[in-house]
């Protein structure tokens, strides 16, 4: 047998193990889960069984958010079975306040792994921005007082245990997304993708963190992306195609 071909036989296993593993999806703020139906459609068809929630973060607090999810996930998932995590800006956010409530889903031979697109995972001055405005801040979420770098819930929420790849963005401007209209005076003109700054995606115990060339608001429909997510998934890291963390240091400075 060739190395190819143990390759091949040892990715094969791989997938297979997987489909009958488990999937919870969460879009971000301002989205519903018409817009992770993409993602949702892939690894569907791969096998794995889906949850595509949707929350209102518009008039709700984060924990009143997070105990409907919480109901919802502890009602639907297999505790047999592997539980991986996808979540998009606001829903990675969601996701680790998910998993420091549930430990044991980071325990055992039944963890999963957990992806997370443009998360603001150490806040975002764009938030910031909109609250310190008297105007933008009576059109913005509820819980956008949550996610500015300085906020409560940013300094408190646990990382994920488990083994958690990153994807950035590094589109800054989208002439049909507003915010990205403010995102240059909001941050000083940060390295980002419209919405959040590259460096404040990150987390000190991610497994894994790429850079495509996407606009926050778009990520989830991207098959690029979403072929990545389910690399991750898969093999716990990335494939070699996009620029990884040790080349974006930088972008931290």
């Amino acid at each position: 047998m060739t190395n190819i071909d143990s390759i091949n036989q040892t990715v094969k296993k791989e997938e297979c193990d997987h489909r009958s593993s488990q999937l919870l999806l969460l879009h971000g703020l301002g989205r519903t889960p018409r817009s992770m139906l993409k993602m949702a459609s892939h690894f569907s068809s791969r096998g794995f069984s889906i949850l595509n929630l949707g929350y209102n973060a518009i008039t709700n607090e984060y924990q009143t958010i997070l105990d409907t999810l919480d109901s919802k996930v502890s009602q639907w998932l297999d505790p047999q079975k592997p539980l991986h995590f996808i979540g998009h800006s606001f829903g990675g956010i969601l996701i680790r306040g998910l998993l420091a409530r549930h430990p044991e889903w980071q325990q055992g031979g039944t963890k999963g792994r957990c992806v997370m697109l443009g998360s603001p995972n150490k806040g975002t001055q764009t938030a910031s921005f909109m609250l310190s405005h008297w105007w933008l801040k009576h059109f913005v979420p509820k819980v956008t007082k949550d996610l500015t770098p300085d906020s409560l819930l940013i300094e408190s929420l646990p990382e994920p245990e488990i083994e958690t790849g990153i994807i950035a963005g590094d589109v800054k401007f989208s002439l049909v997304i507003p915010v990205s209209w403010y995102y240059k005076r909001a941050t000083g003109d940060a390295p980002g993708d419209g919405v959040v700054e590259l460096s404040n995606t990150q987390c000190s115990k991610m497994t894994d963190f790429i850079i495509m060339p996407l606009h926050h608001s778009f990520m989830t429909w991207d098959s690029a992306l979403i072929t990545e997510a389910h690399h991750f998934i898969v093999h716990g890291r990335f494939s070699d195609a996009y620029q990884r963390a040790v080349e974006a240091e930088k972008y931290a400075e």
